[in-house]
Parts: C-alpha cells; structure tokens; sequence
C-alpha cells in the first residue's frame, strides 16, 4: 500500500507542477466567479482551519447535497460541524486506521488535483481566446494588404504585422498542446484515485460486514 502511494504522489507532484508551471504564463486569470460549498471546503483546509478528518466528513456531506453555507458557518473554531438535531441512531462502528489514513490521503490528493485541473482550465481557456484573436489578426491584416496594393510600403507593412500574428499564434498553440496534455494526465490520475477509492471504501464495508456479522452470531449465541 505504501509503495503505490509512493509512486502515485511522485506522479500527481509532478502533474501538478507542470500544469502549474505553465499555467502561470497569465498570472492575472481570474478565480472561478461561482464558488461552491465543495470549493470552500477544500479553501478551508488548506488554510488549516479544519483536520483531514474534518474534511473528509465535510466533502462527503457536499457531494451527497447534505452540507449547505449554513453548516459552514457553523463550523466551530476547533474545526468540528456542529450537530444537527438527529434521529437516535446506532453508534458508529471503529473505523480501521489504515483505511481511515489512506483515504485522508487519496481526498488531500484528489483537491490538490481538481485545483490544478481548474487552474489548467482557466489559463487554457484564456490561451485559446487570444490565440483565435490573433488567427483573426493574421487574417485581416493578410485582407488589408491585398487591398493596400499597389502601395507597396503599407502592404508590406500589413504583411509584416500578419506575419508576427502568426507567430505568436503558433507559439501559443504550443502552450495549449501542453496544457492539454497535462489536463489528461490529471484526468487519468483522478480515475486512478477514484478506482482506489473504490477499493478502499469496499474493504473498510467488508470489514465492517465482518464485524456486524460477528456481533450478530454472538447475540444469537447469548440468546440461547
């Protein structure tokens, strides 16, 4: 177990600093203008405001629609949620430590990756636009010298200016190549995760199945 985590850290550390790396080629790129509770969950842990534990209880209510603003708000100063009237329900059942630290883990990686994919998203947009921008450059300076003949100072100068549109074009298409490649390499290792995601919440239930099955037979042993 520690072995894959090893080799799939070096991985996303490396995904991420690339898209990072190129993404800062606009550093003024705006942040997302619709904030969710899910992104000011993951805002709130890395600031140290709340524990891995926390977190994972909190992204989990988020995705399952049970955590609102209101229930951030409510987020006492040690990082816990306060309680909800609740149904009397069983106590909760000893969660494996083992499970318990891989999946803090796999959640601190999955955020680290979705910011970088977002990051990644917003620069390639902004990349895109201003490489259709100059495209539509070239091109009207390209219609500007034609119609300029046969003044030839002026159409060479429209040329000149076509030519330099281009260029910074294809440099452009440069960047957006490799950020898109760094976008699959995000995607592939966020299936990575969610696969072993799946495979840990599936021990952790076949292990509290076990358990639950033992207590069971116990009872029914009792009852004798």
């Amino acid at each position: 177990m520690h072995g894959m985590y090893r080799i799939l850290e070096e991985l996303i550390d490396e995904a991420v600093d690339n898209s990072r790396r190129r993404s800062r080629y606009y550093e003024d790129v705006p942040p997302q203008s619709k904030a969710t509770v899910e992104q000011e969950v993951k805002l709130m842990y890395a600031r140290g405001e709340i524990s891995s534990e926390t977190y994972y209880r909190l992204m989990e209510m988020a995705r399952s629609n049970q955590l609102s603003w209101d229930d951030l708000k409510r987020v006492n100063s040690d990082g816990h949620l306060a309680k909800r009237p609740q149904p009397a329900a069983a106590p909760d059942r000893e969660r494996s430590p083992d499970i318990v630290t891989s999946l803090n883990k796999l959640y601190r990686h999955r955020s680290r990756l979705e910011n970088a994919q977002a990051e990644t998203e917003a620069v390639l947009d902004r990349l895109e636009n201003d490489a259709a921008k100059l495209n539509e450059q070239a091109e009207t300076a390209a219609e500007k010298a034609e119609l300029a003949l046969p003044n030839e100072a002026a159409a060479r100068a429209y040329l000149e200016t076509r030519q330099q549109a281009q260029e910074r074009a294809g440099e452009l298409e440069q960047r957006i190549k490799a950020l898109r490649g760094d976008l699959r390499r995000i995607k592939t290792l966020r299936d990575e995760l969610a696969t072993r995601e799946a495979e840990l919440k599936a021990l952790e239930s076949g292990e509290q199945l076990a358990e639950l099955e033992a207590s069971i037979r116990q009872d029914l042993l009792d009852d004798r």
